[in-house]
């Protein structure tokens, strides 16, 4: 019986607000996860450095989750949902032969300038107001674990919404 009800098909919102909390977890591993393992070892981890310099800093990560995530994450999202559409678990279904064209990409450029453009300005903001400005690893791992968590679940929404909306 619990088979039945799980195998049954989903509304559309129910389906978006799953993905995109279940993708916020994701994120929280990883960016946490990695970026704790980046700079465990380091007394303080700078605001800023010098543009080249690839030392873990908070403007070089906001534009690293940026582009990483906005790629990344819109194109997972997008080839789940049409999965998940296209065998039917999501309401309304999508023809097996149905094709997306350029939509993934176009949406994963349309993440990326609206991920992008705000880090590359707080990294310019930063660097200007407060150049000498650290952090401890824990306070920049929960900052970045904080703002990849945040990004992911909107993005998520979107890519999934927009994917329903073929």
């Amino acid at each position: 019986m619990a088979g039945s009800k799980s195998a049954a098909a989903i509304s559309m919102d129910a389906f978006v607000e799953k993905q995109a909390r279940g993708d916020a977890v994701v994120n929280i591993v990883l960016a946490g996860g990695i970026n704790y393992w980046l700079t465990r070892d380091l007394p303080f981890v700078p605001a800023t450095l010098p543009f080249g310099d690839s030392a873990p800093n908070l403007g070089g990560t906001l534009v690293a989750i940026a582009v990483l995530m906005s790629l990344l994450l819109t194109l997972i999202v997008y080839a789940i949902t049409v999965s998940q559409r296209k065998s039917g678990k999501i309401t309304p279904g999508l023809a097996v032969d149905s094709r997306a064209g350029f939509a993934p990409f176009l949406l994963a450029l349309k993440h990326l300038a609206m991920t992008l453009i705000p880090a590359v300005l707080i990294g310019m903001v930063l660097q200007s107001a407060t150049p000498d400005l650290r952090f401890s690893p824990l306070v920049f791992t929960a900052m970045v674990t904080v703002i990849a968590a945040v990004l992911a679940y909107f993005m998520s929404k979107s890519t999934t919404r927009g994917t329903l909306k073929l």
